[in-house]
């Protein structure tokens, strides 16, 4: 401490020079630089060195002053040394840099980096921030800016290896990017590959599903709704049980009629009952669109199909018209097939038909 006060004496001696003033290794005419801190205090600027030197005599030396890009190069936006310089003074428990700043310190190397294209080092530099909400929140934002849809191995393999950036923070981020160029089929696969199950749902039922079940791409819309099924997300899931369980339902007992063995009676009951509950709920799919009222109809109509199947595939002796509650087989189809939301000719049609079977039905009990 004597000597850094002897000497801040000698080089402040207006009368007699005795020492050079610690100018920053730029400034060459011997100006004076003024600079204002973070709390509007005046100062001069003086070299990095004679701030360390001061540091080093007294540990509640301001970091701000002793941080500033100006202590060292004319390029005030450069925080590359600054940066440095305090990761190396952090290790040695140089730590009374004010929070803001040390933000500010963060945020501005990483700016810098990332508009010299450096921006998975920006990530890395972004690392360090203290708060992890800010930490998780600036680190997408660089992703946001300069991740891309297509698949690149290198990139988030430097980051999830290297760096240890969690992969939700990746697939959040291109979920959004997807979002924004509107592609919802990346959208949906980014938003589950992030465990984002609310935001895949309300994309799948708002923008997906109703284009797929028209246009028959069934198996990708099943493959998406599957891991929205399990029991342990779906209960978060807002409106669930009118959207994406009625679909997974239906394309799910679609794809076992399709591998139907029409021997296997047992599974045969399962469904027809299978069936008749999801024709009591397909009238609650939520439906904000013409398409999305073409798809409930597509259902229907389906629904109605399958049912009627099931109902000749069950094995019955010829007298035997009768089922176990005492009605006819036609005749119990009837109040799900009729709540079903279907156009009205279709409607009228699959009425008739059941109309036509009872009244068979009904003359072979008679005869019987």
């Amino acid at each position: 401490p004597l000597f850094r006060s002897l000497y801040c004496k000698a080089f402040k001696e207006k009368s007699v020079s005795v020492a050079v003033p610690p100018h920053p290794p730029y400034v060459k005419d011997g100006r004076l630089l003024k600079f204002y801190d973070s709390e509007g205090l005046r100062g001069t600027v003086r070299d990095m060195s004679f701030h360390l030197l001061k540091l080093y005599a007294d540990r509640l030396h301001r970091l701000e002053r002793t941080l500033s890009p100006a202590t060292h190069t004319s390029h005030l936006l450069d925080y590359g040394i600054s940066w440095f310089v305090h990761l190396m003074l952090r290790a040695v428990y140089y730590v009374h840099l004010p929070a803001y700043s040390y933000v500010a310190l963060q945020n501005d190397f990483a700016a810098q980096l990332e508009s010299l294209g450096l921006w998975k080092w920006a990530v890395f530099v972004l690392l360090h921030l203290v708060d992890s909400a800010d930490r998780q929140r600036a680190v997408q934002q660089v992703l946001v800016r300069q991740c891309s849809l297509n698949e690149n191995e290198d990139d988030e393999a430097f980051l999830i290896e290297k760096l240890h950036v969690p992969a939700k923070w990746i697939y959040e981020a291109k979920a959004l990017i997807a979002q924004y160029d509107r592609i919802p089929e990346k959208e949906a696969e980014f938003c589950l590959k992030a465990g984002l199950w609310n935001a895949a749902h309300e994309v799948i039922m708002k923008k997906l599903a109703a284009a797929y079940i028209i246009s028959g791409n069934e198996d990708t819309l099943l493959n998406m709704l599957t891991p929205l099924a399990d029991d342990d997300r779906n209960c978060d899931i807002f409106d669930w049980s009118e959207g994406g369980e009625i679909l997974f339902h239906y394309l799910s007992i679609k794809k076992e009629m399709m591998a139907l063995d029409e021997g296997d009676q047992e599974l045969v009951e399962r469904l027809r009952e299978q069936l008749k509950l999801l024709c009591t709920r397909v009238k609650d799919l939520s439906c904000d669109s013409l398409e999305d009222r073409l798809c409930q109809s597509e259902i229907s109509k389906k629904c109605a199909s399958y049912l009627k199947s099931l109902l000749f595939l069950e094995e019955r002796p010829d007298e035997d018209v009768i089922l176990d509650d005492g009605s006819l087989p036609s005749l119990s189809l009837t109040p799900y097939i009729a709540g079903l939301p279907m156009p009205e000719d279709y409607a009228l049609s699959e009425l008739r038909a059941l109309t036509r079977s009872y009244i068979r039905e009904f003359l072979r009990r008679i005869r019987w």
